[in-house]
């Protein structure tokens, strides 16, 4: 029997996860090779890249695709529980699982949007198959990449919305570092603690600190969206310094009234929400690790000329 694909996995990886209190990533894909009856010369195939086994990333992709439709939960690196959502699906008897299937699922379709930049890309889970086969491998490949990007920074977001509120005002100083603000390390400054004014860092774009952007960093759970309230005692504590920028970082996001206010004042005012915090953690390498590189290359025609 042929390696199946993370689509033919969904189901079986399902069924095995909902028969445990807390399944073990090793243990599914041991249980997949099992039921699949996978041949030695099968576990033996590695990816193109040679970094990792076929059945391990397609055992891998099905565990995540079912985690974003809601259908287990990670509560621990490599652990996954069945959630009630996921206990319904299975109660209701189906012959398949794929990505067809997760669509019913708004989270799935939120997570699915943030790799998909095109109209082209929403068509049905048949017409994206068959744009696949039929498409530049080049376009494959960024279409591939654009969804492992989209899961780096769904789980990014995730677990900066679990570490401590003064870690978190670290993590945005240790960014904007990286993203090149300030002259130097000195220049960029965390100072959130009691009676900061709700100021939690500052950066000083000039070595007399003439050009001041000053920082506020609210860490929240997914929901707890910020409005112009806290955008209106911001700019008050940036008033008070006479500042003209600010830099206001949630790990929520910004209801339409807070965007409308800020587009209306003097003071300049960034708003980085969740969504665009992780992919800028992404873009800058924080939080995140490099595994595997491919370069993509073509003929130099001027060689042979």
């Amino acid at each position: 029997m042929a390696i199946p694909d993370f689509q033919t996995l969904m189901l079986p990886v399902l069924k095995y996860i909902g028969s445990k209190e807390l399944a073990v990533s090793k243990d599914v894909i041991e249980e997949m090779i099992k039921e699949f009856r996978l041949t030695d010369a099968e576990l033996n195939e590695l990816l193109p890249s040679r970094t990792q086994r076929v059945i391990d990333n397609r055992v891998y992709w099905a565990q995540i695709y079912l985690q974003k439709a809601g259908l287990v939960e990670r509560p621990a690196r490599g652990r996954y529980r069945i959630t009630e959502q996921g206990q319904k699906m299975l109660a209701s008897n189906p012959t398949r699982i794929d990505i067809k299937t997760l669509n019913q699922y708004p989270e799935f379709v939120r997570f699915k949007s943030l790799s998909k930049k095109s109209s082209e890309e929403k068509s049905s889970s048949s017409d994206i198959d068959q744009k696949i086969e039929d498409a530049d491998p080049r376009e494959v490949l960024e279409a591939s990449y654009d969804k492992m990007r989209a899961s780096v920074c769904d789980e990014l977001l995730n677990t900066v919305r679990k570490i401590d509120p003064t870690d978190f005002e670290r993590l945005v100083v240790d960014l904007l570092q990286k993203m090149g603000y300030g002259i130097d390390l000195q220049s960029v400054v965390h100072r959130g603690r009691s009676g900061d004014g709700g100021i939690d860092g500052e950066i000083s774009q000039d070595r007399l600190g003439l050009e001041m952007i000053y920082i506020q960093a609210k860490r929240y759970q997914e929901g707890a969206g910020i409005g112009r309230p806290a955008i209106q005692q911001f700019v008050g504590s940036l008033n008070e310094r006479k500042a003209k920028k600010g830099l206001f970082i949630t790990t929520s996001h910004f209801s339409a009234d807070a965007y409308e206010y800020v587009n209306r004042i003097d003071v300049r005012i960034i708003l980085v929400d969740g969504e665009k915090l992780a992919e800028l953690m992404f873009d800058y390498d924080l939080g995140v690790a490099t595994e595997q590189r491919y370069l993509v290359k073509k003929l130099d025609q001027d060689y042979f000329e």
